[in-house]
């Protein structure tokens, strides 16, 4: 999807009115808050698609609310509007959960549901002060009503976080839950080949959701050693190529076999494919991320089904995972054998900061230090 298909018509619908910047600093080279938001979400499409994506959303349902409800263009908001907006979030008023306040796109629902306070919330807030950010270091607005909003997400100390990865009980439902998976209907039996195929690639190479959702085995190349690695376009645009091991390669072939194709070559089947070929010749259509979360979303359900017979709290944290679990998990599991850089590296980590969170042995080392402290003692 280009920008422009992004930002119109539904923006121009928000009554982006022509509203001249007077600041006579405006270095951004727009006089109207339409062109400025135009120009922001070119800048975030350079990161990633993932990033225009999030961007676009967040910004035009702001864009709609303080229009709408606030009358105000972005050279007025303050941060009392800010607050009104964050507060409404978290209860959306009734009209903002129906269709209809999009006239050019009836259908479209800009608030279905609330947003969490916390994490989910903080997210949005970065959004919205990388943008004001943006507008007044451009000269576009004079000021930043984002900026010094506090957080609400509470923080946590290095070494004592909880990673999202699957714990050991966990994970051993999950593997359990691919083999025993039931095969007697042709539908079924396509599913637990599927299952195994993309478990595989993405436990094998610890990918990320867009990661897998944009890359095909045309992505995996052979240096003049004979070795192949996998080219990641990841986060951030950032480059990297992940080593694609014998585990991984037979994971490949024998998911390609099962559908009767070559054992492998460099061609568009993508590393997270829809259930069934889309033509003749075998070739498959890649999933959405939309569709791998609710493709994850599912197989949660069925291993919580199935660990609810015996554990019913081991249930309930299962269906709290969703697919980035599974590369936490890769990640928690090489950092047993991988230096921190080497692991860095490997996950395509900007900073090294984020690839602590992986290596526990650090709180086990303040239990073990602290172990006799105490008055009793």
């Amino acid at each position: 999807m280009t920008l422009p298909e992004l930002i119109s018509p539904s923006t121009s619908a928000l009554s982006l009115q022509q509203t001249p910047s007077t600041n006579l600093h405006n270095k951004l080279g727009v006089d109207s808050d339409q062109d400025a938001l135009a120009l922001f979400l070119r800048r975030a499409a350079r990161r990633s698609d993932e990033t225009l994506r999030r961007y676009t959303r967040e910004l035009v349902r702001f864009t709609a609310f303080i229009r709408q409800e606030r009358l105000k263009s972005y050279t007025e908001c303050t941060v009392a509007d800010i607050e009104v907006y964050v507060s409404f979030l978290h209860t959306p008023w009734a009209h903002w959960q129906e269709p209809g306040m999009d006239k050019s796109n009836p259908e479209k629902v800009f608030f279905p549901n609330p947003i969490t306070p916390g994490k989910s919330t903080d997210q949005i807030i970065t959004v919205l002060n990388s943008f004001f950010s943006y507008l007044q270091a451009t000269g576009y607005l004079s000021g930043n009503p984002v900026h010094g909003f506090d957080k609400s997400g509470e923080k946590v100390a290095r070494g004592h976080g909880e990673t999202r990865f699957f714990y050991e009980d966990e994970w051993a439902v999950i593997v359990e839950a691919i083999q025993q998976y039931p095969n007697h209907k042709p539908r079924h039996s396509l599913e637990k080949a599927r299952l195994e195929y993309i478990f595989g690639v993405a436990y094998g190479l610890g990918l990320r959701q867009s990661e897998m959702a944009n890359h095909t085995c045309n992505d995996i190349r052979q240096d003049r050693y004979g070795d192949l690695s996998l080219l990641i376009k990841g986060k951030g645009r950032r480059l990297r190529q992940l080593p694609v091991n014998d585990n991984i390669m037979q994971t490949i072939i024998k998911y390609r076999n099962f559908h009767n194709l070559d054992g492998f070559a460099k061609d568009g089947f993508p590393l997270a494919p829809c259930l069934r070929p889309i033509a003749e010749d075998g070739s498959f259509r890649a999933m959405s991320q939309r569709q791998i979360r609710k493709w994850f979303a599912q197989f949660m359900e069925h291993c919580a089904a199935k660990a609810k017979v015996h554990d019913q709290d081991l249930a309930q944290r299962l269906l709290t995972k969703s697919f980035h679990s599974l590369r936490h998990t890769t990640l928690s599991h090489l950092a047993r054998k991988m230096d921190i850089e080497d692991l860095a590296l490997f996950a395509g980590h900007e900073a090294i900061t984020t690839t602590q969170q992986y290596y526990t042995p650090e709180r086990q080392r303040l239990r073990e230090l602290t172990e006799d402290h105490g008055l009793g003692k």
